[in-house]
């Protein structure tokens, strides 16, 4: 477990093992010089240390804070993390970045000064302004815009509603699904949590989340067999904990009337009412009227997920058509009337648009591998995002693109089908050994499509981005694109190297 304790904890736990008799978080700040807020995120880390060490931290209401164990627990632990050396972590920048966002959410929309980032991330002032630079399209993209206050610092902007929709996002795309899980899990297991590639900035702040609390209040409710599809019961018990998480820091919601009024004459209101009580009993506090509506109107969303049927939300034939249309122009024709795929696209828009109208988090944990895996069908899938963004007029996100990959590939290996390469000949040679070689590639590689051929002069006159490969009886100048040199009667070696690249 010591490996997710950095220096801030390391120095807090020394800290607290000194101590003989209750002593305050304010005293602790003070006398380690860290702010109340860097030590309160890091409480709920230490104390799960401290518990695998076989201690515990006791929070005594207006007296402070003590660890209580044996002498000798005691001294075990404070001989094994003596040793422990305080160094700085290193993230990598997409975790820096994820660890700003974590920061500014959990402030939002309060304002977090320069300097409590730099010092979280253990960087320069001017890396923590790159990383912050990173942040903002995401955040634009997800309708919080990044605000600089002269002289005070950065806070995001938005409504208390879409702050936590946006938060549940952002913990679904930065922490792995297994950690996730343990998260929710009834006891979860501290030597499994430190296993996981997580920045401690993010799994510091997860633990302040009752998630526990409310995957367990999930599973013992009717709501537990409802929430079937995907993950949907652990999505809505990420949303709970962090509104509790965010009403016992004193942020209230506000709804309009009219969405007020729709979400408590849905009948799935009265399932909402059933758990009221023991989120009170979580938050500390009765929840009023607002907050009940907005939990409401997040469930009806996952339960319009879960219940969704190609056609229930009237997804355009003419938009189907046009991207079908588009997959076989710019992949394979056979595509144009693939009846399995045009199902699965519209049962996937018709989710996309619940997604979009209740501000449901969307997640694509393979993402890179598709990105990677499948270039070309990835390139097109964009042209299909770029005709949604713009019949939806919401911006379609990366992971839809990724989704959207995922189905037309598995259709192309389904009927196995695979994009048509566009190939070039270049060849000075006569005419006969020119029709030669074209008819030995063509006997070859059927899935190529030839879209010229060339002199080696003509060759150099032409736009070099037109195809994804050149077959040449001569050497020829890097263009780009892949050159196989081959001989004109194309040896059983020449083939060999073609089909590396057809």
């Amino acid at each position: 477990m010591t490996a997710l304790l950095d220096t801030r904890a390391l120095r807090i736990t020394r800290w607290l093992l000194q101590q003989d008799q209750p002593r305050s978080t304010a005293a602790l700040a003070s006398d380690l010089g860290l702010s109340q807020r860097v030590v309160r995120y890091r409480l709920d880390q230490v104390e799960h240390f401290l518990r695998t060490c076989g201690a515990e931290l006791a929070r005594k209401r207006g007296q402070g804070l003590l660890v209580t164990a044996s002498p000798d627990v005691r001294s075990r632990i404070a001989a094994d993390i003596r040793s422990l050396p305080e160094v700085p972590r290193v993230y990598a920048p997409p975790e820096r970045a994820r660890i700003l966002l974590a920061a500014l959410l959990w402030e939002a929309p309060d304002v977090v000064s320069l300097e409590e980032l730099h010092l979280e991330l253990e960087v320069s002032k001017t890396s923590a302004r790159r990383d912050l630079q990173r942040c903002e399209p995401w955040l634009e993209r997800n309708g919080l815009p990044l605000v600089r206050r002269a002289g005070r610092g950065i806070s995001v902007v938005g409504t208390e509603r879409r702050i936590r929709r946006v938060t549940v996002q952002l913990i679904l795309e930065a922490i792995p699904e297994e950690v996730l899980h343990l998260q929710l899990a009834e006891a979860p297991s501290a030597a499994q949590q430190a296993t996981a590639r997580v920045p401690v900035g993010l799994l510091e702040r997860i633990f302040t989340l009752p998630l526990v609390e409310t995957a367990a209040l999930v599973r013992a409710s009717a709501l537990g067999q409802t929430l079937t599809t995907g993950r949907s019961d652990a999505v809505f018990a990420l949303y709970l904990a962090v509104s509790v998480a965010r009403i016992r820091a004193g942020r209230s919601v506000a709804l309009d009337a009219g969405v007020h009024r729709s979400a408590m004459d849905h009948p799935i209101a009265r399932s909402v009412a059933t758990i009221v009580p023991s989120l009170e009993q979580l938050a500390g506090t009765s929840l009023p009227a607002a907050e009940v509506a907005t939990i409401t109107e997040y469930l009806l969303g996952l339960d319009a997920l879960d219940t969704v049927r190609p056609g229930s939300e009237g997804v355009a034939d003419s938009l189907l058509d046009e991207i079908m249309r588009l997959a076989g122009d710019r992949l394979h024709t056979a595509l144009v009337d693939d009846s399995e795929l045009r199902r699965g696209l519209a049962s996937h828009l018709e989710r996309l648009g619940v997604r979009l109208r209740y501000g449901l988090p969307i997640h694509n944990p393979l993402l890179d591998e598709v990105r990677e895996r499948y270039p070309d069908v990835y390139a097109v899938a964009a042209e299909m995002a770029s005709l949604l963004t713009e019949a939806m007029h919401v911006a379609v996100a990366e992971d839809e693109i990724g989704f959207i990959t995922m189905y037309v590939s598995g259709a192309m290996e389904r009927a196995r089908l695979r994009p048509r390469r566009r190939a070039l000949v270049v060849c000075p040679s006569g005419m006969a050994t020119v029709w030669v070689l074209v008819s030995r590639i063509k006997s070859e590689f059927p899935e190529l499509d030839l879209v010229e051929v060339l002199s080696e002069r003509g060759f150099e006159d032409l736009r070099h981005d037109d195809f994804d490969l050149v077959i040449s009886t001569v050497p020829l100048r890097a263009s780009g694109v892949p050159v196989v040199v081959v001989s004109p009667l194309m040896s059983t070696i020449d083939v060999a190297q073609v089909a590396q690249y057809a």
